[in-house]
């Protein structure tokens, strides 16, 4: 007997008899009484601005009831009636939301919840009203999935999911990569996924393991890239797509991770040592941006027109854990002339360093108008600090603020622009303080976000009871181009490519980066 076949005729028959059961009763009550209370909802999907092409806002109603309803009213009184039984789950029809959407860009749409007492009695709580943004949100985003404190040898995949409709997609992850050696599981790792802004088809994401590599599709066909290249002491790390070029900026860096068994913090992330480099793809070449002995270079990104690459930088080195604390990193920038590949010198940007701070994560809006970083205690890892949070740099003037309309008290960064620089996307801890989940803010002219407001799901609490953090959220105009299978076979069934190095080899005798004394290079 095929039991997977008929345990999903089941599951579907289940499914449609309770679309038939809730379907017969969304209907409005016929006598409720008039709240003068806000309702409570989860997730908090009042009073903000909202895409016209995102998936329906389902939420559970959090006041006490047998059962709720929902009612979607725009101007023209068009309504969308939605029930509920004593979960208080509300899920939204797809296509009436979409067109209710669709219809009212630009406009706001009322929400009024009624809630059915344990007496019987019907309750109207107040009304919230939403905005419709008439700027569509990338309907693409792509993340990792990993546990708040993570060892490689645990699931960990690359994700994308259709803003649109709430599917979630697998792009890669590394359970089949796992095998056991000498009654151990080896380490491996999938991680950055990240696309070139104007042509979002040009992808890469690492694999990290026995023969693994920089995975790269660019112009159609995916490959396995040594990045490592030359005298470099390390592969590449962190990641940034030239716009238009065959280009990307890479940071170098040796990684260390502490983990504490006291306080809350689950994982520190650290850089021991950090430079730039730039591949050049179709030249398949590694040469150096910044080399330097006495700082730590990290998170690179580019312009919006590819003529400066951002970065982070400390002075501080790492002479060992102890001093992760003192690590303190700004923002600087370097000019890049396209036509001879060639670099200008350094400029600062944001000197956090003078207010005992730590910059990373800059990243500029596709408009060129505003670069919005984070700022945290030390180190360029802020996503592992609670005090993290976002701020925002008018590049016309340079005048940053923090953005209070977003953050919260809790760990507020990885973020991302989408492609009309009016949607941004961070990941917030807000929720438990202790995973990472992504939101949404609508960023208007000044550069002043709205009200966040959570990922959607059909299941509202789907999010609430995953056991994994959202890493790394990127947004994409267009879905991932190679399946699944198409990945795994490039990883196990090709060669990888060595690129080339065409900088110049630095000597093995060179300066020391803590004493300043000659020494010998070791990597």
């Amino acid at each position: 007997m095929d039991f997977a076949r008929y345990g999903r005729l089941f599951k579907a028959s289940c499914i449609l008899c309770g679309f038939l059961l809730t379907g017969c009763s969304d209907r409005l009550p016929d006598n409720f009484k008039t709240s003068d209370l806000d309702v409570h909802i989860y997730p908090d999907y009042t009073n903000v601005v909202m895409p016209y092409n995102i998936s329906p806002m389902n939420f559970v109603v959090k006041e006490e009831g047998k059962a709720c309803v929902l009612k979607i009213e725009d101007e023209r009184h068009e309504t969308i009636v939605v029930s509920a039984d004593a979960d208080k789950k509300v899920t939204i029809p797809l296509k009436k939301w979409q067109k209710m959407l669709d219809d009212n860009k630009g406009k706001s749409i009322t929400f009024t919840v009624y809630v059915q007492k344990p007496q019987g009695d019907w309750v109207a709580y107040n009304s919230f009203s939403n905005k419709i943004s008439e700027e569509p949100i990338d309907p693409y985003i792509t993340y990792r999935l990993i546990e708040p404190s993570y060892m490689s040898t645990g699931i960990i995949g690359l994700y994308q999911l259709d803003l649109r409709t709430d599917e979630q997609t697998c792009i890669i992850n590394n359970h089949r990569m796992k095998k056991k050696v000498n009654q151990y599981r080896e380490q491996s790792c999938v991680n950055c996924h990240t696309n070139q802004r104007n042509k979002p088809q040009n992808t890469s994401f690492y694999y990290r393991g026995a023969g693994g590599g920089l995975i790269l599709t660019y112009e159609g066909k995916t490959y396995k890239v040594n990045t490592k290249a030359g005298d470099m002491y390390a592969g590449t790390v962190y990641t940034s797509w030239h716009p238009d070029l065959p280009f990307i900026a890479f940071s170098t860096n040796i990684i260390r991770q502490s983990f504490p068994n006291v306080g809350t913090e689950k994982v520190f992330p650290y850089d021991f040592r950090g430079d730039l480099v730039l591949y050049d793809i179709e030249k398949n070449e590694i040469t150096n941006i910044l080399r330097t002995w006495d700082k730590l270079e990290s998170f690179p990104y580019w312009s919006n027109d590819g003529k400066m690459l951002y970065y982070c930088s400390s002075d501080s080195l790492m002479r060992s854990p102890e001093d992760l604390e003192r690590i303190k990193y700004d923002l600087k920038r370097i000019p890049f002339d396209a036509a001879t590949k060639t670099w200008g010198e350094p400029e600062m940007v944001y000197q956090a360093s003078k207010q005992n701070l730590s910059a990373t994560h800059p990243r500029t809006s596709p408009d060129g108008k505003f670069m919005v970083f984070a700022l945290g205690e030390y180190s360029s890892n802020a996503y592992t600090q609670r005090i993290a949070d976002l701020y925002i740099m008018n590049l016309a003037n340079n005048e940053v603020r923090r953005m209070d309309e977003v953050n919260s008290s809790e760990s507020d960064c990885y973020h991302s622009w989408s492609s009309d620089s009016h949607w941004m996307m961070f990941v917030t801890r807000r929720d438990d303080a202790n995973y990472g989940r992504p939101y949404f803010t609508y960023i208007d002219e000044k550069g002043v976000g709205s009200k966040p407001f959570a990922l959607p799901h059909t299941d509202p609490y789907y999010d609430l009871e995953l056991m994994e953090s959202y890493n790394a959220p990127e947004f994409s105009k267009a879905p991932v181009a190679k399946t699944r299978a198409d990945y795994e076979d490039v990883i196990f069934n090709t060669e990888t490519i060595n690129a080339t190095f065409g900088s110049e080899i630095v000597p093995v005798d060179s300066v020391d980066s803590y004493s300043g004394a000659s020494r010998v290079l070791k990597y």
